[in-house]
């Protein structure tokens, strides 16, 4: 009997070896990818594959002598491997962790061999199975149970002699089964439970991401002041209870709140060297002590702070600081927010100083529709990504991307002619946030020769024509609609059709939109403002003969074409 307990033990300690290793394992990205349920590559599968079968190996090596054969947990790094990654990983775990044993030898070896690798295909069809959303603990201890079983089984029905086998099996039976079934599960548990946790801290982060962009747009409208740079910081500290956050623009402190105050007061002076460092690199820099901020007062309570640089137009044009007290570290979650909100206020604060030279320009309403983001867009796609933070995380990231590069090409400042490939690369953005929002109702279809995608047009000539087409023509129709963007070359002519199955224009409506004299299109609800500047700019540009032309009957959808010439790099140079 005392036996029975030595191996139970000598198993517990070697599966609490196996818990630390299920925690380093989530540290892999592959192994994260795996447990995102994200799209990964077999090149990701070969990895856990060899890191699962690492597993197995180890647990040859750390096996328990008993009766000429060895109490192991080999056969959990199979299991887990086909648990977590499917059959191909469970397989080949299975077969790394076999050649070891096979090695080895032992009268027991061909059926802890053959076991071994099954263990990894019975636990991958179990994934396939339930698939990885829906694997629950008690599924992962059944298979294993099974698994343990199925060794059992095949090394009374292979190894010879028989009586030695059921000896063997007599001691190690019951414990093996017991112990390397919870392995598996404490495998399962550790790696599912840390990386839930990551999940719900990134849902956290991504929620309160979207409410301070969403408390700080309004503010900036009227640029970076002492009074907006204020309520921003406010908002921020309040958020993340730092113990102070500041605004700054190049020379002084623009707002700050928390404590630090009585010195680092609004409108003085920039105090610290770290600023100054951040100005002078155009990058966002940590500092984790006194020394390092570089505060002339000595009784200053702040000892580690975040500079992020705010870029407006590629150049600095201030400082969004957070600091900590009592000696906190400034935490890698806390860097990315911060820093994600700077470049978020640069955005803004570019729109802003857009918005001011559009009055000394003569192209103004083209810099106007061009810096422009309708605010209902701007929130609803916000609310839309909010609502993705608690069902898809994955999903939610993936639109904020969209937001952030449709913000981004939006707001530049730079030539008035673009790629045809650039032109599409904003529409795709804009319409993968429309679908977020409206999902099925907006269907799209896409006929563009790749031989096109070097041409060059002006800069925001087809999005404002999609815009138009979902805002005004398929988000009004109950069932929604298919969006067809059709893009070819005839001569020397460039075609471009954006056709949609919407609601239609009424017939007096349409008269207005197509006089394209600007002020007959504004009082069309909306609807032409932005072919009516896309209309002006073309024949601008290269003369009456190109343009927009509209198509549109009332309840059966509205056809946009442009003409434009057909212009590449070498035809440009000329």
């Amino acid at each position: 009997m005392n036996i029975h307990w030595e191996l139970i033990l000598d198993i517990a300690r070697n599966v609490g070896l196996i818990g630390v290793t299920a925690y380093v394992s989530t540290r892999l990205p592959a192994v994260r990818r795996a447990l995102a349920y994200s799209h990964y590559r077999l090149y990701d599968k070969i990895i856990l594959a060899l890191v699962f079968g690492a597993f197995s190996a180890l647990g040859n090596y750390i096996g328990i002598p008993v009766v000429g054969a060895l109490a192991n947990t080999r056969i959990v790094g199979p299991i887990a491997g086909g648990l977590l990654g499917g059959p191909l990983v469970g397989v080949g775990a299975g077969i790394l962790g076999a050649i070891p044993r096979y090695l080895i030898g032992g009268y027991t070896v061909a059926a802890s061999v053959l076991a071994n690798i099954m263990a990894g295909l019975i636990s991958g069809y179990v994934y396939n199975k339930y698939g990885p959303t829906r694997l629950t603990l008690k599924i992962a201890l059944l298979t294993a149970f099974f698994c343990e079983l199925n060794l059992k089984i095949w090394i009374l029905v292979l190894s010879k002699p028989f009586e030695k086998a059921w000896e063997l099996e007599k001691i190690i039976g019951i414990p093996t089964i017991i112990a390397n079934s919870l392995a598996v599960g404490l495998f399962f548990y550790i790696v599912r439970d840390v990386f839930r946790e990551q999940q719900k801290v990134q849902a956290q982060s991504a929620q309160q991401a979207i409410r301070l962009i969403q408390q700080t747009t309004e503010l900036l409208h009227e640029g970076l002041n002492a009074k907006t740079a204020f309520k921003i910081a406010n908002i921020l500290r309040t958020e993340t209870k730092a113990a102070a956050v500041a605004i700054t623009d190049n020379e002084k402190v623009l707002g700050f709140v928390g404590i630090g105050d009585d010195h680092h007061a609004a409108n003085s002076h920039i105090l610290t060297q770290a600023t100054q460092q951040a100005i002078h690199s155009r990058n966002t820099l940590i500092f984790n002590s006194r020394a390092e901020i570089g505060c002339p007062d000595p009784l200053c309570p702040l000892t580690s702070v975040i500079e992020a640089p705010l870029i407006v137009d590629g150049q600095v044009q201030g400082v969004l600081k957070l600091y900590k007290a009592h000696d906190e570290v400034i935490t890698g979650y806390e860097a990315e927010l911060i820093q994600g909100i700077a470049d978020f206020l640069g955005l803004l604060l570019d729109r802003h100083s857009l918005g001011e030279q559009k009055m000394m320009r003569a192209q103004a309403e083209y810099n106007m529709l061009k810096a422009q983001v309708n605010p209902h867009f701007l929130f609803n796609t916000l609310g839309t990504i909010r609502a993705l933070v608690r069902t898809s995380p994955e999903q939610a990231r993936a639109r904020i991307k969209d937001l952030s590069d449709f913000l981004r090409r939006t707001l530049e400042h730079g030539q008035d002619l673009t790629r045809l490939s650039e032109e599409l690369e904003i529409v795709r953005s804009y319409i993968r946030l429309e679908q977020a929002r409206f999902g099925d109702r907006i269907q799209v279809r896409e006929e563009i020769p790749d031989s096109l995608l070097e041409c060059y047009l002006p800069v925001f000539s087809l999005q404002p024509i999609v815009e138009n087409a979902i805002k005004h023509g398929l988000s009004s129709k109950r069932d929604g609609g298919v969006l067809a963007i059709r893009i070819y070359e005839s001569g020397d002519f460039l075609h471009m059709e954006v056709n949609d199955d919407g609601v239609g224009i009424p017939l007096p409506r349409l008269r207005d939109i197509r006089r394209f004299d600007g002020i007959s299109s504004r009082d069309a609800a909306g609807a032409g403002i932005g072919l009516n500047n896309v209309h002006k700019r073309i024949q601008a540009r290269f003369g009456p003969q190109f343009g927009i032309q509209i198509d549109s009957r009332e309840g059966g959808g509205t056809t946009v074409k442009v003409l434009l010439p057909v212009l590449r790099k070498e035809e440009m140079a000329d």
